[in-house]
């Protein structure tokens, strides 16, 4: 009885919409009368509901495509612009992976052509030009070379710079010695079988891979690189003594000059690797000291302090810990150690002759490396 109740007040609700027809200028909607049907409807009610949606996507869709586009000129506009000397102004940003080319983004003339050519062999290279050192009466082991008693600059002030590498200062020091090529794998594996010492973490069983003999040792922390010096009965060396066999007696930016080239240095996953100790020769230094910019990062025995004269805040200079919130705490009593030279992953700022690379001495890594000093004796 219900439901046919129902049925004739519905019908009897429509008949008397039909009887009586809403004011003039008035339409029926859906609330007036669920029964209505698409052909009762305003003709201009359903069509502009999909028009109207499917207009507002295609402004998104536009848009997206617009800002991608935007994004794609703006990387080829500041790569561009990121290729400058020392001593210009600086751009609107320091990228990771900007490299140096011949070739302008979009060009394709044949003079265009030959310079990415020569780029890629590595032609039309001259040699970093070399401080004249007078050696005589000093006893030089081999693989290393005499660094001259003087003063040289260190630090950089530069556009560049940042607030660990000011001021930048002189520093006199004593004749020295330093290794022309980073420690090798085939060296350090001499120093594991006759001291018994643990191989580094990326050798499997005790080996490094076939072929790396000549490749950097990596994967060391300072305190491995502090033995392996004892028993070749050299040291570490000192950040400065690092950075004046890597710059010389100039406020240079890299090792060869003030004008990075990709084609002197392993850097900016150029390679993606590390590569043999002799492979960029053209890279050297003023005094013919090899791979100071890229390849891997070195161990120095210096702690992280400020230069004399740096403004910035003390607490930069701390060493911390991470908790499990991810928040900084300072460890009161240790310190960083410094790390110069850049490494394969770094980018051309990184691996300037002056910056300078904090870390916790037992850290060990695949771009970490060393290189060894000595006293020099006549």
């Amino acid at each position: 009885m219900g439901m046919e109740e129902d049925k004739r007040e519905g019908n009897g609700a429509s008949q008397h919409q039909k009887e009586n027809p809403p004011p003039e200028g008035r339409t029926l909607t859906t609330a007036d009368d669920d029964d209505l049907t698409p052909s009762e409807m305003s003709p201009w009610q359903l069509p502009w509901k999909a028009i109207t949606i499917t207009f507002v996507l295609l402004i998104l869709i536009a848009g997206a495509v617009h800002v991608v586009g935007l994004a794609s000129n703006r990387i080829v506009r500041l790569s561009t612009a990121s290729i400058r000397k020392h001593g210009e102004a600086p751009g609107e940003f320091r990228p990771m992976g900007g490299v140096l080319t011949g070739v302008q983004p979009g060009g394709k003339t044949a003079q265009q052509m030959t310079a990415s050519k020569n780029l890629h062999e590595g032609k039309n290279l001259a040699p970093t030009a070399q401080i004249k050192v007078d050696s005589s009466g000093y006893k030089i082991s081999e693989g290393f070379v005499l660094i001259p008693a003087g003063p040289f600059w260190m630090g950089s002030e530069d556009s560049f710079a940042n607030f660990d590498e000011k001021p930048i200062h002189k520093v006199y020091l004593p004749p020295y010695l330093i290794e022309k090529h980073l420690v090798t794998n085939k060296e350090y594996k001499d120093f594991v079988d006759n001291a018994h010492y643990i191989p580094p973490g990326n050798w499997k069983n005790g080996q490094y891979l076939p072929d790396r003999g000549d490749y950097p040792v990596t994967f060391v922390s300072m305190d491995n690189a502090k033995d392996y010096a004892q028993f070749r009965r050299a040291r570490l060396c000192t950040e400065e003594e690092w950075e004046k066999a890597a710059r010389g007696d100039d406020k240079r930016m890299w090792p060869w000059g003030n004008t990075w080239d990709p084609r002197r240095a392993n850097a900016n996953y150029t390679v993606g690797d590390t590569s043999p100790v002799n492979r960029y020769p053209m890279g050297a230094s003023p005094y013919g000291v090899l791979d100071m910019a890229g390849n891997v990062f070195e161990w120095t025995s210096s702690k992280y302090r400020p230069y004399p004269g740096n403004t910035a805040n003390k607490a930069r200079f701390y060493s911390y810990k991470v908790d499990a919130t991810g928040a900084l705490h300072p460890v009161k009593g240790k310190s960083y150690f410094v790390l110069r030279g850049g490494s394969w992953k770094s980018d051309q700022y990184s691996a300037r002759v002056s910056a300078r690379n904090p870390t916790w001495a037992f850290y060990a890594s695949d771009f970490f490396g060393f290189r060894l000093c000595m006293d020099a004796r006549r």
